[in-house]
């Protein structure tokens, strides 16, 4: 069968939207490239153009970054220094429009904003000009009309990019426990969950949900075992299906296992220190979780 051809596609960022709103939120900053390869799953990227007040300190440092990518870039600062007015949208607007009305040969205009100001503009691009419109926008900063107008829509961050700093305190904690268990001792959900989040000082709710994501995805295994009368949730890791989907690094490529059994044991090195996640029968049985 042959491949499908993808639809051409035009980018325009609101990055005053983005990068804010992140930073606000979820004290990150935006992933311009992941973001770029996600929209090229989909469709042939041909154009990105960015805009902001670039004279907005710690935007104008995202600069030299954008230019990795593109060097269509527009200031959108308003020129009168008496006036608060902002002019991104109205700039932004204006270049859509320009678009839609003199290149009939993009398939799909891609949005990166959560604002509903850009509701009139998604409409006519779909009834009027019949195009595919796309919407990213940030969780929590993002106009649920606007979602409704939009032929689809995308929230970032993702669950798996907010949980993704849970995963490796998870992989961490269970690779050290693997090289330094005795041979009766097993790694378990629930103490797992609660050593992570204690030494980490993690919400333990992200940790449970990170925990449960990877095994949902097929990194970890999980077994139901039976132990006193109550159930308890034991844990398997798949480390090759990690290493190969870029989740793990193996020990002979990065030459530094998390933690070897000679290597003395402190905070920073050993989530278990101060509660190991290992299950031994004289412990008592946990319930399921």
């Amino acid at each position: 069968m042959l491949n499908k051809k993808k639809l051409r596609a035009a980018a325009f960022i609101d990055y005053e939207h983005w990068y804010i709103s992140m930073e606000k939120i979820y004290r990150k900053k935006p992933d311009i490239g992941a973001w770029i390869d996600m929209i090229n799953e989909r469709a042939d990227l041909r154009e990105i153009t960015f805009f902001a007040d670039f004279s907005n300190p710690s935007l104008n440092k995202e600069i030299a970054k954008i230019r990795e990518y593109t060097n269509k870039i527009v200031e959108t600062k308003n020129p009168n220094p008496h006036s608060e007015k902002d002019f991104t949208d109205f700039i932004m607007l204006d270049n859509i429009y320009q678009k839609a009305f003199a290149d009939d040969n993009t398939d799909i205009f891609i949005l990166f904003t959560g604002d509903a100001h850009f509701n009139s503009v998604v409409a006519f691009l779909k009834t009027i000009c019949r195009k595919q419109v796309g919407v990213y926008g940030v969780k929590g900063a993002f106009s649920s009309q606007l979602k409704s107008t939009a032929s689809w829509w995308v929230e970032l961050p993702t669950d798996s990019d907010i949980l993704k700093p849970y995963y490796d305190m998870i992989l961490k904690n269970i690779r050290y426990l693997e090289h330094n268990l005795k041979a009766n001792q097993k790694v378990t959900f629930l103490n797992t969950v609660n050593s992570v989040s204690e030494h980490y000082s993690a919400d333990k709710q992200k940790v449970r949900a990170a925990l449960q994501s990877l095994i949902d995805n097929g990194y970890i295994e999980s077994h139901e075992e039976k132990a006193h009368r109550k159930m308890t949730v034991t844990l398997k890791t798949n480390w090759d299906k990690l290493i190969s989907d870029g989740l793990w690094v193996a020990e002979s490529q990065s030459g530094n296992l998390f933690i070897k059994k000679s290597s003395p044991i402190n905070k920073e090195e050993s989530p278990t220190k101060r509660k190991s996640t290992a299950k031994t029968s004289k412990n008592k049985p946990q319930k399921k979780s």
